[in-house]
């Protein structure tokens, strides 16, 4: 930016005849509203309008809340991953401090992320997801109505305890209580996925490239939180909006990994998945359910939209939810 150089200033009698003359015009202008305040808009008079500002004096610019239901159109995806999704995955891992844990055996690497294979073709049809994961204010409503269990986590307890931060520390039966309260169900595994990878296949709810910046994760290490994307622990569930999906949906990666409807199964290779075409998808063996999405103390290669854990402990801190719901479904507002 080129800079002006300041004027030099007139002196003397020079100086005097036109300060005077405005002055004289200035107090003409005003003439019985001398002394009293300007107007307030007088302060802005030529300013740029700012996008979004209000129009006028005392009008309150009113933004409607974002929906809660994001609605998925459905189709056919690549579900799982592939030889060359496990190379990425270890990948990731292995740039965790403690990465020597993610050698696989040989000819097989990724041991950690077998229950992903192998990658095959699922059909899903449309569906709503909620934007956000559910939050501790909006399960107390639940509690308070009588349908739905407390958390275990103790009441005032800040690390969790906070009315914007996803609720954890419910079993997955209290999650399908509260979808079902609120007029949902919970996700299956299959609807998860696609909202979170699309029918591009992407490797997280983003993109293709991993951005520790965008998502509340941890690490693979002796400490497994990590506050360098801003949050050691849980953050609230509007947070990391950069790292939406392009429908808008929140935090599919990170903050707190999530319930999903369908049991944990694998074979004797450790793969969770047929190699078959599947329609609407539901897993119905298996002992534990199926948790996704990383949480704030997981790695890079879990926070992959197409990474699955066993929900082994009934309650965690770091394990929270979201509910689904068909078309024409009417939830609580």
């Amino acid at each position: 930016m080129s800079r002006r150089s300041p004027s030099r200033a007139p002196s003397g009698a020079a100086a005097a005849a036109p300060l005077g003359l405005a002055l004289g015009v200035a107090l003409a202008a005003r003439g019985a509203s001398a002394g009293a305040p300007m107007r307030p808009d007088a302060w802005w008079t030529g300013l740029d309008v700012q996008p979004g500002a209000a129009a006028g004096r005392g009008v309150v610019a009113l933004r409607a809340p974002s929906a809660r239901w994001v609605r998925i159109p459905g189709g056919s995806f690549l579900m799982g991953s592939s030889a060359t999704d496990m190379i990425r995955a270890v990948t990731l891992c292995r740039r965790e401090m403690y990465g020597a844990l993610c050698r696989g055996d040989v000819g097989m690497p990724g041991i950690r992320f077998r229950a992903e294979l192998p990658a095959h073709q699922a059909f899903v049809s449309p569906f709503e997801l909620e934007r956000t994961e559910v939050s501790v204010e909006a399960y107390g409503r639940c509690v308070a109505a009588g349908a739905c269990a407390e958390p275990a986590f103790v009441r005032g307890d800040a690390r969790f305890d906070q009315p914007d931060f996803p609720v954890t520390e419910v079993r997955w039966d209290d999650a399908a209580a509260y979808c079902a309260w609120s007029g949902g169900r919970l996700p299956t595994e299959a609807e998860w996925e696609l909202a979170a990878r699309g029918p591009s296949g992407r490797d997280f709810p983003w993109g293709n490239v991993y951005n520790g910046h965008v998502t509340n994760h941890g690490a693979l290490a002796s400490d497994e939180t990590d506050a360098s994307d801003g949050y050691a622990g849980l953050a609230p569930v509007d947070a990391f909006p950069d790292g939406a999906t392009p429908e808008g949906v929140l935090n599919l990666a990170g903050n707190a990994s999530e319930w999903v409807d369908d049991l944990y199964d694998t074979d004797e290779n450790g793969f969770g998945y047929s190699p078959l075409p599947q329609t609407n998808p539901r897993g119905t063996r298996g002992v534990f359910h199926v948790v996704r999405g990383g949480s704030f103390t997981d790695g890079a290669a879990w926070q992959r939209a197409a990474w699955r854990g066993e929900g082994i402990i009934a309650r965690s801190a770091s394990v929270g939810f979201r509910c689904a719901r068909t078309p024409g479904e009417r939830g609580q507002p």
